[in-house]
């Protein structure tokens, strides 16, 4: 009696427990069996993801010498010789992506993270600080500077790079203070999500809807917000030295040039960027924050670091700028001739 008892009270609680199981089985089979079958059926009729670089909530609507990239948002297109004036004036990139430098690249002696003013906005290949420098080291320097990155690039740049050079400069901190919607970080956490979304076609598919812009423009920023906050900006540049030292690549902290941050200029780029003065007020008194941080930042790690912001000061700063923020051919000049000793130093010569 007492053996029945026993078994028919197992069979009960096994029956109980077995059951929230086999209801959440049925849950999961009834939302994978249409998913599986959408996403057999988009397959079959050739839907593919969609290309996200003008969609606003990944890319911003950059040319075509742009390719996108789930971590740096964007990369330069390879092996490109274009004549378009975009960036003012044409240039080439080489099979890997980056600008190219008159003397070449091969084994470089010397790499240069950054973002425009590190790319060269504004010049000819010849006439980059890092074309300029490699002719005057004799040494080979590899250009990986992309307009719009800030020191989140930088850091992935020195992640991601395999081979660095003995010799690394990097120059950020004028992007990372420019007013966003979102954060470099959050953008980033955005793409990766969408890109894993991607490996599904039906997930694509219902991104694709649910993204898409209402409207071609959106509604004007009203606080400032910097794409990197003061703190990720120096853990950022941190990051960066360790990782570049780690991989036998000596980093060189360059300290960004002034901007130019008159009542003229501030009106001008009020009306240029359609941001609102105070806005375009916080962002150019943020741009000495970013300049104090990189040098308190080389302090801290022990490496070199070279100030650009006495260099532009002494030659009158305004005559070495092509607009607010990016050097001319005599401001790369300069640049470049201040970085030969530092460098040498690094090297060893």
């Amino acid at each position: 009696m007492r053996r029945v008892w026993y078994d028919g009270a197992r069979a009960v609680a096994g029956t109980t427990q077995t059951a929230p199981i086999r209801t959440l089985a049925k849950i999961v089979v009834a939302f994978l069996l249409p998913w599986i079958v959408l996403e057999l059926g988009l397959r079959i009729v050739g839907y593919h993801a969609p290309d996200n670089r003008a969609r606003v909530l990944l890319f911003p609507k950059f040319p075509a010498f742009y390719q996108p990239d789930v971590d740096l948002a964007w990369t330069l297109e390879p092996y490109l010789d274009w004549q378009g004036r975009e960036l003012v004036q044409p240039f080439t990139t080489n099979g890997d992506g980056h600008r190219t430098t008159s003397a070449g690249e091969d084994a470089p002696a010397v790499d240069c993270i950054g973002n425009s003013s590190t790319f060269g906005y504004g010049s000819t290949n010849e006439n980059t600080y890092p074309a300029v420098l490699a002719r005057l080291l004799g040494e080979p320097v590899r250009n990986l500077g992309v307009p719009g990155y800030t020191s989140q690039s930088a850091r992935l740049i020195a992640e991601r790079t395999t081979d660095p050079a003995p010799v690394t400069l990097v120059m950020t901190g004028f992007n990372d203070h420019f007013p966003a919607y979102r954060t470099a970080r959050q953008e980033l956490w955005i793409r990766r999500a969408a890109y894993a979304c991607f490996a599904s076609r039906v997930c694509a598919w219902m991104f694709d809807r649910l993204a898409r812009p209402r409207s071609e423009t959106r509604p004007p920023l009203v606080e400032f917000q910097p794409s990197v906050p003061p703190e990720d900006y120096r853990t950022n540049l941190v990051e960066t030295v360790r990782t570049l030292r780690a991989k036998g690549s000596e980093p060189i902290l360059l300290v960004y040039p002034p901007i130019l941050s008159d009542e003229a200029t501030r009106t001008g780029v009020a009306e240029h960027w359609k941001h609102p003065r105070h806005l375009v007020d916080a962002n150019v008194d943020a741009h000495p924050v970013y300049q104090e941080i990189t040098r308190e930042v080389g302090r801290a790690e022990g490496v070199r670091v070279v100030d650009f912001e006495p260099v532009f000061e002494a030659a009158g700063n305004e005559t070495l700028h092509i607009d607010w923020v990016h050097p001319n051919d005599e401001g790369y000049r300069r640049m470049a001739e201040v970085l030969v000793e530092p460098v040498r130093e690094a090297l060893g010569h």
